[in-house]
């Protein structure tokens, strides 16, 4: 494990590209451990990246220790319903999981192209309107806190609409998780209609990151769709989407400061959901 400099454009969805000054790879808990000591010793913000489907670099040279989640991917049953899935797990290879043992899930995630840790840190789920998210089927979430490695119980895990105690730029780390899926009769593949309904109403003609804000005006945000601003625009097919045309993430930034400059001006509240990271 070393920390180095990096040029991509592979650490976002949006496929933008960057140069990182600080980034490492762990596949361990004491690699993560030592990058730890290493951001807390120069003084550096640091941020866990799982797959990159929500992260948004808003910067041509990111200064934040960038560090990639490779934890051994595991998917361990303990009994029938209940199994043991580390961070780093795709989320459609658990669904895969489920599917094949006829299991019920969280398949309304199939076209997430998230990792178990991130669908954890940022409570993915579907529409606030519909009240079903990743949680309805977590027993417990272990994690690595600063100091030591500990397991809270689901209900003791802080969280509200696409945000948790993990969310964001912080020193917790998901290990793993251990979830609870009861025994479901699967007349019809999940995950192919999952997929059907996404190719259907959601937007992936350009690079995005799915839904940018977790919430705003709808009706501000409905007016922008299709608005271009250089190489990026809302897209004009799914609501609170941005298309990338560009590797250049200036134009993604003037839209997500133009959306908040209405609400501003018009007094409404809006918040982001994707990770922004300088």
């Amino acid at each position: 494990m070393e920390i180095r400099r990096l040029e991509s454009n592979k650490l976002s969805f949006y496929r933008t590209r960057h140069k990182f000054e600080n980034y490492a790879e762990f596949s361990t808990v004491e690699e993560f451990i030592s990058c730890y000591q290493w951001a807390n010793k120069n003084k550096a913000n640091f941020y866990i990246l799982g797959n990159g489907s929500n992260t948004f670099f808003s910067r041509k040279k990111i200064r934040t220790l960038i560090l990639k989640n490779n934890l051994a991917k595991r998917i361990n049953p303990i009994n029938a319903e209940e199994v043991e899935v580390s961070s780093s797990v795709l989320v459609i290879n658990l669904l895969k999981y489920c599917y094949e043992n006829s299991l019920d899930s969280f398949y309304y995630l199939a076209s997430v192209p998230a990792t178990i840790g991130g669908a954890l840190a940022m409570n993915a789920g579907r529409g606030q309107e519909h009240n079903l998210t990743i949680y309805d089927f977590v027993v417990s979430v272990t994690f690595f806190d600063g100091s030591q490695i500990r397991t809270l119980k689901n209900i003791e895990i802080k969280r509200s609409y696409r945000e948790t105690i993990f969310t964001g730029m912080n020193n917790l780390l998901i290990i793993s998780a251990i979830f609870r899926f009861p025994y479901k009769e699967i007349d019809e593949d999940p995950i192919a209609a999952r997929r059907d309904w996404s190719k259907k109403f959601q937007d992936y003609n350009s690079p995005n990151c799915g839904s940018v804000f977790k919430y705003g005006d709808r009706k501000i945000l409905g007016k922008l769709k299709g608005l271009k601003m250089g190489k990026a625009n809302f897209s004009s097919k799914t609501f609170n989407w941005i298309n990338n045309y560009s590797e250049d993430s200036i134009f993604i930034l003037i839209l997500i400061k133009f959306a908040q400059l209405l609400h501003l001006l018009l007094s409404k509240e809006i918040g982001l959901e994707i990770i922004k990271v300088d």
